[in-house]
């Protein structure tokens, strides 16, 4: 069915200054979109409709309207033509439209698509153009202006009438190629619609993987994953006698057999036919060459396909390469991989991966990518985030040993906590099974779908990634260990970082002073906002109270605060900062000034300054709670994936083990 593009007008006038004719909608639709190249030596037949669909304005005096070009060019004639009323002749100079088709009469309107309407078919005449309305629209005149813009004159435009464009053109860069037909008088629109678009480059060549040899397996003979090669562009890949190159380099070797003086390939016991491992995607009648010295030819190392007919006119080439075995070689060592090389004059030569040989059987390991940032102390639970830590990927090289409803574990240190995980193989693993106990998950039921097709070649791989939430004291990579029925293996799987930072210097103190001025305290966040609006911060010494707030000052950022000195529950003074408004641009606010009360009877020693507080960002997810602060397990599978919020047990967190410093024992001591 062809495809509408619904366009709007280009600009909206009032009813005083435009006549009421101007108001004549317009639907334009693209016949076909094609897939071309780029540059003159890609000529391509476009076809656009533009219908008057407005049932009450229109023209039935001559009407002219404009067709421009964006990224394409009108085709130059290539031999002498005769013009639309066939009584002039275009030379190599002049720029021409398509032939400019018409419908000879009724008789020939046809439903092409199946759609129950009638559409429009084109004869090879000149001269007129078919209307909605039955009549003909004749062709008055037809100026190209240049490479990109021409004016079309017909006799009328009424409602309902259908204006059916054949264009001739060329790309002149990657992109859509678009048309655009304009009109400011009688009928007024500016309608777009795309008619092709361009590639540079022939062909793309794609494998579907890399098949996995382990050392010293008896199953040494293996097929190479199927390959595809497709054609960016109508007629992009000629065919019909020319030669497709396959080299193979590294370790490994096309498993073949001999039948008297050919060689074909094999599966390790048969003998496959060419035919039967290359084919192509709508088209039954290209064949491949039969195996002859000089035709297809198959070595260990090498393969050449040559054929005996093209692509389809108009169509984009698919060759599908599928049914080709390996095996590695006796030098063949883990770590050695298997490249393969395909060229041919259409296709640029292209390198793929195509087999490797690895030391273990099942091999884990995380995606090539920077490591995910967890917030220490951020409560992940009820956030938009399914998984913040890299993909774990477990990857079976050979047989069905993950096939098993034993248990296998993920392990992460303490300190971290596993709210959820999402896994890929969901769809391969209805029975897959988890249980989730605080920073454990063990999984079972993880074996091959036993539904799935005997030859789909599904392995129990799988990949898998967690969502994570770190105690306010965590901060540093976070590892996952792999045990039980996984081999003991270790992965970095993210980072931790703290959402700001409390910087305070030690400070050199003498009791039996009310007053005792200390250093100033700098508290710096991680990225602007971390701290929001009504967030507090709560700052104490151990076994002092805090007497003097002094004077604080944002030194970056814009951050708005209030600080002051609180008494609590704990029987002693502390500072607290409550965030008034959230920063914008990472903020540093420096607390100076400060002065603490120290009891006379503090031994000589460092006294802690510690973050007290339990509600602000690094401790919103903790708990002071023996009872809520052990999580409970979570089980899921693959329509339960539940999260569950994951407590830490309260510990405040220490800035400074030796803040204050007590260095003298007092007045007993000294000269009175």
């Amino acid at each position: 069915m062809k495809k509408k593009l619904a366009l709007l007008m280009a600009a909206i006038m009032t009813v005083a200054m435009v006549p009421m004719t101007a108001f004549a909608a317009t639907d334009l639709s693209v016949a076909k979109h094609l897939s071309v190249g780029v540059g003159d030596s890609y000529v391509f037949d476009a076809l656009v409709e533009l219908e008057n669909s407005n049932s009450k304005y229109g023209t039935n005096s001559p009407f002219t309207f404009k067709v421009e070009l964006e990224n394409g060019k009108f085709a130059k004639a290539d031999a002498i033509q005769r013009d639309f009323n066939h009584q002039n002749e275009l030379t190599d100079d002049d720029y021409i439209m398509n032939d400019w088709r018409y419908i000879r009469s009724a008789s020939v309107m046809v439903d092409t698509d199946g759609d129950g309407k009638t559409d429009t078919n084109f004869g090879n005449g000149y001269g007129d153009l078919w209307t909605g309305s039955g009549t003909t629209l004749d062709i008055n005149d037809i100026n190209v202006k240049s490479d990109t813009v021409a004016e079309i004159t017909v006799n009328r435009f009424q409602s309902g009438d259908v204006i059916s464009l054949p264009l001739k053109v060329y790309a002149n860069d990657e992109g859509e190629v678009k048309a655009t037909l304009y009109s400011n008088k009688d009928v007024q629109f500016d309608e777009t619609g795309v008619i092709a678009t361009a590639y540079v480059g022939d062909a793309t060549v794609e494998s579907d993987g890399v098949v996995t040899f382990v050392e010293d397996s008896k199953d040494d003979v293996k097929k190479m994953k199927p390959i595809t090669i497709t054609g960016k562009y109508n007629e992009a890949i000629s065919l019909a006698g020319r030669e497709l190159k396959l080299k193979l380099k590294g370790d490994f070797k096309f498993v073949t057999t001999v039948r008297g003086n050919l060689t074909y390939f094999s599966d390790g016991t048969n003998k496959i036919d060419t035919g039967d491992v290359i084919s192509f995607l709508n088209d039954d009648g290209i064949k491949v060459e039969a195996v002859s010295p000089s035709k297809t030819r198959i070595s260990d190392d090498e393969v050449i396909f040559t054929f005996d007919n093209d692509v389809a006119a108009g169509q984009i080439a698919e060759i599908y390469i599928n049914g080709i075995y390996l095996t590695p070689t006796s030098k063949c060592d883990p770590g050695d991989v298997a490249r393969l090389t395909i060229s041919s004059k259409d296709i640029e030569s292209t390198t793929l991966e195509v087999a490797k040989m690895v030391e273990e059987s099942v091999t884990y390991s995380v995606e090539d990518d920077e490591l995910p940032l967890i917030w220490a102390g951020k409560d992940y639970t009820n956030s938009d985030e399914d998984n913040n830590t890299l993909e774990v990927s477990v990857e079976e090289n050979t047989g069905d040993i993950l096939n098993t409803s034993r248990k296998a574990t993920f392990t992460f240190p303490e300190g971290i906590e596993v709210i959820a995980l999402d896994y890929t193989a969901k769809e391969f693993q209805p029975e897959f099974s988890y249980k989730i106990d605080e920073n454990v998950v063990t999984i079972w039921d993880y074996a091959k779908n036993k539904q799935a097709d005997a030859e789909s070649e599904k392995p129990t791989d799988f990949g898998v990634n967690f969502l994570l939430n770190a105690a306010p004291t965590f901060e540093g990579d976070v590892t996952v260990t792999l045990g039980g029925e996984f081999d003991d293996v270790e992965l970095t799987v993210a980072t931790v970082k703290a959402p700001y930072t409390i910087e305070a210097k030690t400070s050199e103190v003498l009791i039996d002073y009310r007053y005792v001025p200390v250093n100033e305290i700098v508290i710096t966040e991680a990225e602007d906002g971390i701290l929001e609006e009504d967030d507090v911060i709560k700052l104490q010494v151990e076994k002092m109270d805090f007497e003097d707030a002094g004077t604080y000052e944002v030194t970056t950022g814009d951050i708005e605060v209030d600080v002051e000195i609180n008494d609590g529950v704990r029987n002693n003074a502390w500072l607290e900062i409550t965030v008034k408004d959230e920063s914008t641009e990472a903020s540093s606010i420096t607390i100076s000034g400060l002065e603490l009360y120290l009891d006379r009877t503090l031994p000589v020693g460092g006294y802690a300054l510690e973050n007290i507080m339990a509600t602000n960002i690094l401790w919103e997810n903790s708990s002071d709670n023996d009872d809520i602060y052990d999580a409970p397990a979570a089980n899921g599978d693959k329509d339960n994936d539940v999260k569950y919020t994951a407590f830490f047990e309260y510990d405040a967190v220490v800035v400074n083990d030796s803040y204050v410093e007590v260095v003298t024992a007092g007045r007993d001591q000294d000269d009175s």
